[in-house]
């Protein structure tokens, strides 16, 4: 019964050094965002410098209020040759919500991480999975600013019959800024 028990350790502890030795001996790929050719919907965001701070871009508006007011801001990365990524670090002081996207080989967007109540300035994501891509997408849901801004473009005010009446005077959610957005991958696996 101890031999079984000893074996069981032995083998546990020698397929944790395996794994140990083949994470190990693996380093990250140069950043795939600097590369020449990349471009980004804020070429700050991916220049390389972390002292300037870019900002996520809203989308075109569609001309009803009520369906922009929802409508979230986005940080986009297009990469020159398709990329294997299993690593994605963002450099923001006020993202808290946001959804993180690929672009297929179909040109459709997918979904690959999300992330809610952020608290951190430098999120540091791992894949579960390679993600073959040309393209990151960083939806942009909420920021530590939605609520300033909310105040500041959100009057109230009373109409002529004095019924009170809510007046917009900008968007109510401000855009994620960001410092940097790096993409990377195993050097080996470029």
């Amino acid at each position: 019964m101890k031999l079984k028990r000893n074996v069981g350790i032995v083998g546990l502890f020698g397929l944790m050094l395996l794994c140990y030795g083949c994470t190990l001996g693996q380093q990250w790929s140069e950043n795939y965002a600097r590369l020449p050719g990349a471009t980004a919907n804020d070429p700050v965001i991916i220049d390389g410098q972390l002292e300037t701070v870019g900002q996520s871009r809203r989308k075109k508006g569609s001309g009803d209020l009520r369906t922009d007011l929802g409508v979230p801001s986005e940080a986009i990365v297009f990469l020159p040759t398709e990329k294997a990524l299993y690593r994605i670090v963002i450099h923001s002081p006020n993202l808290e919500e946001f959804t993180l996207m690929t672009l297929n080989s179909q040109g459709e967007w997918d979904k690959i991480h999300e992330v809610r109540g952020n608290t951190q300035k430098i999120l540091d994501i791992r894949l579960r999975k390679v993600v073959k891509t040309t393209g990151v997408k960083l939806v942009v849901r909420r920021t530590t600013e939605d609520a300033a801004m909310k105040r500041e473009n959100v009057k109230g005010g009373k109409n002529r019959r004095g019924q009170a009446v809510t007046y917009l005077s900008g968007p109510i959610t401000a855009l994620a800024k960001i410092a940097e957005l790096e993409l990377y991958g195993y050097a080996s696996g470029e």
